[in-house]
């Protein structure tokens, strides 16, 4: 099994019809499953109305089990709010989704496809950013009516070089299937499992589509490892070392500290996991050849050939390959594999970007994730590595410094000065200039926009701007998780944009230390120039 299907380990099955006899559900024979359209086999009759096509408890749970899954089966019945499980049906669902891997609905609720629209509208909206996937799986005779409700009702869209029963809104995807022995419109047999034990390898496969890439395959495997190794690491962190741990923490300045420092701890182990398990096998050549090659099928690759094969560095063999093949070499091996110098490598690297798909925006967000990590649903402090916007209008009357125009600034308050605070004090801000010729890092701009960016660390553009501590002794930023602000002690407001990582924001104050060490020297100026007489 790939590291996309072994992530998926557990499942929540929903339905208004539960076989209660637990009983295994009848084997199809090959010869009546071959023509069940026309003639479902004995003991699965297709029933009067579609709404009531049981689930068979025993053998689901069996099937997924099999498939080193563990699935729940929810009956949707009257203790529910309102007709067809109403409100009630759509928090389960929701809480399902957060919970398991796989959230599997029926399409028809006591007859009505409404509510189970309203649970994936619902899920859709609210695990924004959050992996969900969906499984419907559905007495309805017309899988082709299912997936086209959830696009006119739900803003769902089919997943392109996917099955046309997958659908997609964001990060949720629904996944379409009929359930054994019902009576399907023309075509869409292939969407049926004759038997339970056959749907996860269909939703395997489906996952396999919907989620290929290195970079996906990349971090399923890093958080399977991390699955893994929890047993391990859990052991490792046990109840033994808590009185070492609490004079540790007793012993700091301030206590609190402890957690952050035991957090890096627990990250390191995490980082060692990962490390053994050896998920860089990820980007070998081999594991990504296909990857390449389908990149490279949706570029244009001409470009780059045609630099390759006026290149005097590159092997002769190298260059009797077609656009495409010499192209995946180059990815393969690199442009420095290739024999280009360094400075070769810049004047290529437009071309290489041609050469694959979607280049710009896909470099665009790695380039932002590499630089940012953003913040989640806890309120931010204001500390060493955190990009504000100020929010002062051209009436106000105070002027912060030469640059009370500069709208980005970046926080470079050392941590530890960051924490502790009785009473207001002043955080030192780097001017963050936007749209730079020569960037050094990108970020996600207030609309959203990736946005190059370079640092001002000239001495005479630092500011200080002095905000007052919260009950945490720190300044805590508030509002919610897309409008966090920190206000300062004349009431301007400063929006919090993005926050660097640890070692950029590093090297940001690295460089403001230089600018303050540097000194000016007579020299001679003919010597300075090296001018050759």
């Amino acid at each position: 099994m790939s590291a996309i299907g072994d992530y998926f380990r557990t499942a929540l099955l929903i339905d208004d019809r539960v076989a209660a006899d637990f009983r295994p559900l009848e084997r199809l024979h090959d010869e009546a499953a071959a023509g069940r359209a026309e003639n479902p086999a004995p003991g699965l009759a297709v029933p009067a109305e579609e709404d009531e096509t049981p689930v068979h408890p025993s053998e689901l749970v069996r099937a997924f089990l099999a498939s080193g899954v563990v699935c729940s089966v929810l009956e949707a019945g009257e203790e529910s709010e309102g007709a067809g499980g109403g409100p009630g049906l759509v928090q389960q669902a929701l809480q399902g989704a957060q919970i398991a891997d796989l959230l599997i609905l029926d399409w028809l609720i006591d007859g009505d496809e409404s509510v189970t629209i309203e649970a994936i509208d619902a899920i859709a909206s609210h695990g924004t950013e959050r992996l969900n996937v969906v499984v419907v799986f559905t007495g309805a005779h017309s899988l082709g009516d299912v997936v086209q409700r959830l696009i006119d009702a739900a803003d769902f869209r089919t997943v392109e070089g996917a099955d046309d029963f997958i659908v997609r809104r964001g990060d949720t995807v629904v996944l379409v299937f009929g359930k054994p022995g019902v009576r399907l419109v023309g075509g869409e047999d292939r969407r049926q499992p004759a038997e339970y034990g056959e749907l996860p390898g269909m939703i395997c496969d489906d996952l396999e589509l919907v989620y290929r890439g290195l970079m996906s395959e990349f971090a399923f495997s890093g958080i399977n490892a991390l699955r893994e190794s929890a047993p391990r690491i859990l052991a490792t962190f046990n109840e033994g070392l808590d009185a070492g741990a609490l004079i540790h923490r007793a012993l700091l300045p301030d206590p609190d500290e402890a957690a952050a420092q035991f957090i890096r701890l627990l990250c390191s182990d995490m980082e060692l996991a990962l490390r053994d398990a050896e998920i860089s096998r990820t980007w070998d050549v081999d594991a990504s050849s296909e990857s390449i090659a389908r990149a490279i099928a949706a570029g244009d690759a001409s470009r780059l050939a045609d630099r390759l094969r006026r290149s005097p560095k590159v092997a002769g063999d190298l260059k009797s390959l077609n656009d495409d093949e010499l192209a995946c070499e180059a990815i393969s091996r690199g442009l420095a594999g290739m024999g280009l110098s360094d400075s070769k490598v810049t004047e290529v690297s437009a071309d290489l970007a041609a050469a694959i798909a979607d280049a710009r925006p896909s470099s665009e967000d790695l380039a932002v994730l590499i630089n940012t990590n953003g913040f989640g649903s806890t309120a931010p402090r204001l500390e060493l590595g955190v990009v504000l916007m100020r929010e002062s209008t051209a009436e106000e009357t105070h002027q912060v410094g030469d640059d009370a125009d500069q709208c980005l600034w970046l926080c470079v308050q050392p941590l530890c000065d960051s924490v502790r605070l009785r009473e207001p004090r002043a955080f030192p801000l780097v001017p963050v200039r936007a749209d730079a010729d020569k960037p050094q890092a990108m970020i996600l701009s207030p609309d959203g926009a990736p946005t190059r960016i370079s640092f001002d660390t000239h001495l005479h553009r630092l500011i200080q701007v002095r905000f007052a501590p919260g009950e945490a002794r720190a300044v805590v930023a508030h509002g919610g998780p897309t409008d966090w602000h920190f206000t300062d002690e004349d009431g301007i407001s400063y929006r919090v944009v993005t926050r660097l990582r640890p070692d950029l924001a590093a090297q940001v104050v690295h460089a403001l230390g230089s600018a303050a060490t540097r000194i000016g020297t007579d020299q001679s100026e003919w010597l300075r120039r090296n001018v050759q007489t």
